[in-house]
């Protein structure tokens, strides 16, 4: 659990915990409410990278617009693309962004060196690519505590994994 993290504990952060901040998921949200808090505080340094910003920006958009429009989750994207008209209505994505500012929180670039470095590591960890990118942003940075609620890093000797659940 999130409130278990050690004090001053420099933690890379998925998109994830800033979809559930922004977007209410029992269970989840609270959690990673408080943990985003405590990094507010000063008392745990956060770490992030452009491709969890985008994600995470990504994902409150498509939920705004099932919630805002009762459009079904499915084939969402696509009937976005479609429907553009809908997007202007959506601005729910832009607090991802003003709470990252807000925090003060490293945000990782995504350079073509990096992208080489997560392909190298998608092979040898069997990730795709958003959660090599991860792996490798995290290798760039020294860090070894992530905060995500993806199943996906259990596995990875070389990370500790923290979920809000």
């Amino acid at each position: 659990m999130l409130q278990s993290i050690p004090l001053n504990t420099r933690c890379f952060i998925d998109a994830n915990i800033f979809v559930y901040h922004h977007i209410f998921s029992p269970g989840l949200s609270d959690a990673c409410t408080d943990f985003l808090e405590r990094v507010e505080r000063g008392e745990l340094p956060g770490f992030t990278s452009a491709v969890a910003v985008a994600e995470a920006v990504h994902k409150v958009m498509l939920a705004e617009a099932i919630a805002l429009h009762g459009l079904p989750h499915k084939g969402l994207a696509h009937y976005l693309q479609s429907h553009p008209q809908l997007i202007s209505s959506l601005s729910k994505h832009r607090d991802v962004i003003e709470t990252i500012r807000a925090l003060g929180l490293h945000v990782e670039p995504t350079t073509l060196d990096l992208l080489d470095s997560a392909a190298t590591l998608s092979g040898k960890y069997r990730l795709l690519t958003n959660d090599s990118l991860t792996i490798a942003a995290m290798e760039k940075l020294q860090l070894h505590d992530l905060v995500t609620n993806d199943d996906n890093f259990d596995s990875l000797s070389v990370v500790q994994v923290w979920k809000p659940r």
